[in-house]
């Protein structure tokens, strides 16, 4: 009969050490929380252009996000969205971009000290391809 009683605590023991650990899964979840909290807010930033301020000025819907963004840098590089685009392929690309979108704006996002002729090529650019209007891009003053 002794022997009994030892197998039955054994098995007791087995069961109780039978539930897997979830402490490591639960910390690799919450690191990538952490990551995403951190990693979003640049994201929606897009390119970092210093644009010009304005005083008055209307906030970006949060459906804005989904519209075409032509950044351009004081050295000339031009971007689509988040990609970096050759200026001899700007059309092209901006085009391919612009499908789906058909209806709404395109905003331009330039920067403060660009000739004033380089945006106007833009707005040309956008309006060959289709785009009814052309929203510009400030920063409001504070």
């Amino acid at each position: 009969m002794p022997r009994r009683q030892r197998r039955t605590r054994t098995l007791d023991r087995e069961r109780t050490n039978a539930m897997p650990d979830v402490t490591p899964i639960v910390n690799v979840a919450l690191v990538l929380l952490v990551v995403f909290i951190v990693v979003m807010p640049m994201i929606r930033e897009g390119i970092e252009v210093d644009t010009p301020k304005a005083d008055y000025s209307d906030q970006l819907a949060e459906s804005a996000e989904q519209l075409v963004v032509v950044s351009i840098k004081e050295d000339g590089t031009c971007y689509v969205n988040l990609n970096q685009v050759d200026r001899t392929q700007l059309k092209q690309v901006l085009a391919l971009a612009y499908r789906g979108q058909e209806g709404k704006s395109i905003i331009i996002k330039g920067a403060r000290n660009l000739d004033y002729r380089e945006i106007l090529e833009l707005m040309e650019i956008c309006q060959n391809i289709g785009a009814p209007s052309v929203d510009l891009l400030a920063k409001k003053n504070k």
